[in-house]
């Protein structure tokens, strides 16, 4: 019986036996390591592979930069040379407009100067010989017209005393201004009797001629058509003339 058994064991049909070699640990520690490094060494290079497979080439983006500088530095030349040339065009600008407002002022002063010459050349000639046989108080000349508004008229008038007179003559101007008002006929005294002080600026006293001027203001919305002058000196008139406006 004991045969048998033995035979059994050593025979063909006997259960296998599985032989393991055994690694230490260290060993199998660096296994392991080397495995995770070739992983991520391969992960790595795929990535950066694909960077380089998705974007453009390192050498094309510097070219393209190299070529929005140079559009850059273009512009920023552009843009100075056209600031340098409004510059200019403001700097013309402001010439030219100082240029207009000193002729527009020398404009204005020749006109003054125009109106003057011509009042200065109505009183010479007013001044011119009478008849020889004329004598007495003449009003030579007379002119109303609007002074910056339309109520306000400016009155010149000139006076003399013909002939070959002794003494001077003393007497006052009297003016009635016709207007019409909101379609009525209407009349203004100057002097005004009510206010004696406005009688001072026409009162005269002169040997040969006197220059009368003045500022007389219509009521609003008046228009003066004629104007009655009268010389008159101690009560009687001396002189009286109708002017048309």
């Amino acid at each position: 019986m004991k045969w048998k058994l033995l035979l059994r064991k050593l025979s063909i049909s006997s259960p296998e036996v599985s032989v393991r070699s055994h690694l230490p640990l260290p060993v199998r520690l660096l296994l392991l390591f080397l495995v995770l490094a070739l992983a991520a060494a391969a992960g790595v290079g795929i990535y950066e592979y694909g960077r380089g497979f998705g974007r453009p080439d390192r050498r094309e983006l510097l070219a393209q930069i190299e070529r929005l500088e140079s559009k850059l530095r273009e512009t920023e030349a552009e843009r100075s040379r056209l600031t340098a040339t409004v510059t200019a065009l403001e700097a013309q600008m402001k010439v030219e407009r100082a240029a207009q407002e000193q002729l527009a002022k020398q404009a204005g002063e020749l006109e003054t100067e125009a109106n003057r010459l011509r009042d200065d050349l109505a009183f010479f000639e007013s001044l011119l010989p009478t008849k020889a046989s004329a004598s007495g108080i003449q009003i030579r000349s007379f002119r109303m017209q609007p002074d910056g508004t339309p109520e306000a008229m400016r009155y010149r008038l000139l006076v003399q005393q013909s002939g070959k007179p002794e003494r001077d003559f003393v007497g006052v101007v009297q003016m009635q201004v016709n207007y019409v008002a909101e379609g009525r006929p209407h009349s203004l005294q100057v002097p005004d009797p009510a206010v004696p002080d406005s009688r001072r600026p026409l009162e005269l006293s002169f040997r040969h001629y006197q220059r009368v001027e003045g500022t007389i203001t219509l009521p609003e919305g008046a228009t003066a058509k004629s104007v009655v002058v009268r010389i008159v000196a101690a009560g009687q008139t001396h002189a009286q003339q109708t002017f048309q406006l």
